[in-house]
C-alpha cells in the first residue's frame, strides 16, 4: 500500500493504497493496513495488515491527563499537523507497533516491526476455523508464513488434512501467489501510515500518561470497507517529532468497537531474513477457500486492524 506524498487537505479522509482493506489479516480476515481501514481492520491480513496494516487496551498505557489545553487560534490547524505526522511516518526508517481491539468478536491482535520494504508481523484473530495465530515476514518481497492449522486453512487455503503438517514449517508466498495480496499489505511503513485514517476537526495539547507533551489531533474516521459506519478517533503525535504516539478510533451505538494502535521503536529499522527450508505456497496444492483468501470462510472480509 505505497503511500507517497502527503494526504490530501481538509475534509478529504488519507487515501487507500489498492487492494487495502487497511494494514490484512482479518487484515488478512486481510492493517493493512492499518482500520476502519484498520477494520487496518476488521491485514495483515488480506484485509488490509496493514498488517496489518494492520484502538482499546493497547493505548491505556499512554493514557492522557485528565485536563488538556485546547490549542490557541495562532496554533498548526489540527490538519496541517495531521498531515505533518502522515508525512513522519513515512519518512521514518522504521518502528513497532501493537494493535489491539476491543468490542470486536474476531479480536484481532497484531503485533509488527515495520521497515521501508520489510518488516514483521504476529498475528492472532478468531474466524470459523478457529483461533487463528500466525507469523509474516516480508523479506526481498517474498512473505514467508508460518501458521497454526486455523490459519493455513483460512489464509494459505491450505486443506484442512495437509495443515497438521505445514504447522510448524515456514511457507514461501510469492507476488504471482493468490494469497499474496491478503497477506503483503500492513508490513511496510507505507503500508501502516495508510492505516492512520482521520479527517482532522480540532487539536489540543495533552500530556501523555509517562509524562510525554503531546498534541491531540480529533477528527471522524469515515466509513470505508470492511466497515460501513463512521467512527470517531483521536491521534496523538509527539510535540516535537510530530511522531504517532498512538491511533485510536471507535465505532458508535450500543454495540461500540474501538481499536488502538500504539507506536514505538521509531529509527529501528527491522532486520527480516528469509527462513532457511521454506516450502513454496506453489507446491502445496492449496486452492482459496470460500469467500477467499483470509476471510474466515464467508464471502465478507473481517474488520482488519492498522496494522
Amino acid at each position: 500500500m505505497p503511500a507517497g506524498g502527503l494526504p490530501p487537505g481538509p475534509g478529504e479522509p488519507a487515501p487507500l493504497a489498492p487492494g487495502t482493506a487497511p494494514p490484512r489479516g482479518r487484515n488478512r480476515v486481510a492493517v493493512v493496513a492499518a482500520v476502519i481501514v484498520t477494520l487496518i481492520v476488521g491485514a495483515a491480513i488480506g484485509y488490509p495488515v496493514g498488517l496489518l496494516t494492520r484502538a482499546g487496551p493497547a493505548s491505556q498505557s499512554n493514557a492522557t491527563s485528565p485536563t488538556s489545553n485546547a490549542l490557541g487560534s495562532s496554533a498548526i490547524p489540527a490538519r496541517v499537523l495531521y498531515r505533518q505526522a502522515l508525512a513522519a511516518t513515512r519518512a521514518a526508517v522504521g518502528f513497532h507497533y501493537v494493535s489491539v481491539p476491543r468490542g470486536d468478536p474476531v479480536n484481532q491482535r497484531t503485533v509488527g516491526d515495520a521497515g521501508a520494504s520489510a518488516g514483521d508481523q504476529l498475528i492472532t484473530l478468531t474466524s470459523s476455523y478457529g483461533s487463528e495465530r500466525f507469523t509474516l515476514v516480508l523479506a526481498s518481497g517474498v512473505v514467508y508464513f508460518q501458521g497454526n492449522i486455523p490459519a493455513l486453512e483460512d489464509q494459505l487455503g491450505v486443506a484442512a488434512v495437509n495443515a497438521a503438517g505445514l504447522a510448524a514449517k515456514w511457507v514461501a508466498v510469492s507476488s504471482a501467489d493468490g494469497p499474496y495480496s491478503v497477506i503483503e499489505p500492513g508490513i511496510t511503513v507505507a503500508d501502516q501510515a495508510t492505516c492512520i485514517v482521520l479527517v482532522p476537526t480540532s487539536a489540543a495539547r495533552i500530556t501523555t500518561g509517562d509524562g510525554r507533551a503531546a498534541n491531540r489531533i480529533v477528527g471522524t474516521v469515515p466509513a470505508q470497507l470492511p466497515c460501513t459506519v463512521t467512527a470517531t478517533g483521536h491521534l496523538d503525535v509527539a510535540t516535537g517529532s510530530h511522531l504517532p504516539i498512538s491511533y485510536v478510533w471507535t465505532t458508535g451505538g450500543a454495540s461500540a468497537v474501538t481499536y488502538a494502535t500504539t507506536f514505538s521503536g521509531w529509527g529501528a529499522a527491522p532486520v527480516a531474513t528469509a527462513p532457511a527450508g521454506a516450502v513454496a505456497w506453489s507446491t502445496l496444492g492449496a486452492t482459496q477457500p470460500p469467500g477467499g483468501y483470509g476471510r474466515g470462510g464467508g464471502a465478507t472480509p473481517s474488520p482488519t486492524l492498522p496494522a
